[in-house]
């Protein structure tokens, strides 16, 4: 029930603290445009946006009659590099808000791989994974966190610290799974990057029992229409 903001900068823990503006997921991406759900009881927030690949935000087109933030991306594949989607969306779960760190937490990202308005979601689970840079100015800003689906890491890369991580993705990463896009033609169809509608959700929840009546669970749901011509210029 908590209120998604839309188009809106992260509070200023998710921010890198060696580069103030931008996430910690890289210095080329800069702390704004993001959907946002803040929940001030479990000290929590989560933000999820689209990009350009390697340009601009892409702003929110429209709020649907469930409520839920629907992005308009381009079709096609990035200019110049045609083993890449357009866009990519950008995540950040981040827990700076309270005391515990991100291990008190259970982490859930689900990635929508139905190009149709149906979903067929890859469900992972924030996991630990990895060295802490011990230097946060130096690259990678490895956080120790993964993603995983079972035993399989998904996601290596994340970037922040203890209590803030952060990536972005492309869904070219996903083709092999998103797998034949039409069942009745014969052979395999593997999608594109043409007209879709992708679902991503974001989930935190606290560890801790809810005897005191906190609400330490957060749910952020965004929908990406691929389109050939988005209404939203960048």
């Amino acid at each position: 029930k908590l209120p998604v903001y839309l188009d809106r900068s992260l509070h200023g823990t998710a921010e890198d603290s060696c580069t103030p503006g931008f996430i910690w997921q890289g210095a080329g991406n800069p702390n704004t445009t993001f959907q946002r759900k803040r929940n001030e009881e479990a000290g929590v927030e989560l933000g999820l946006k689209a990009i350009v690949r390697t340009g601009p935000d892409i702003r929110s087109t429209y709020v649907d009659g469930d409520g839920l933030v629907h992005i308009e991306v381009p079709a096609g594949a990035q200019p110049g590099n045609p083993g890449k989607a357009a866009w990519n969306f950008t995540y950040s779960y981040d827990v700076d808000l309270a005391n515990p760190d991100l291990d008190q937490y259970k982490g859930d990202l689900w990635i929508d791989l139905d190009p149709s308005k149906k979903t067929n979601y890859l469900k992972l689970r924030l996991s630990q994974g990895g060295t802490l840079q011990p230097n946060p100015c130096l690259e990678p800003d490895t956080n120790f966190h993964q993603w995983r689906a079972g035993t399989t890491v998904v996601i290596p890369d994340d970037e922040g610290n203890q209590k803030v991580t952060q990536n972005s993705q492309n869904y070219a990463f996903y083709l092999a799974a998103i797998g034949d896009t039409d069942g009745d033609t014969p052979g395999v169809q593997p999608y594109a990057y043409g007209p879709a509608e992708f679902d991503v959700v974001l989930m935190l929840t606290g560890k801790g029992n809810d005897s005191d009546g906190a609400n330490r669970s957060t749910k952020l749901h965004v929908v990406f229409d691929v389109v050939t011509t988005p209404t939203q210029t960048p």
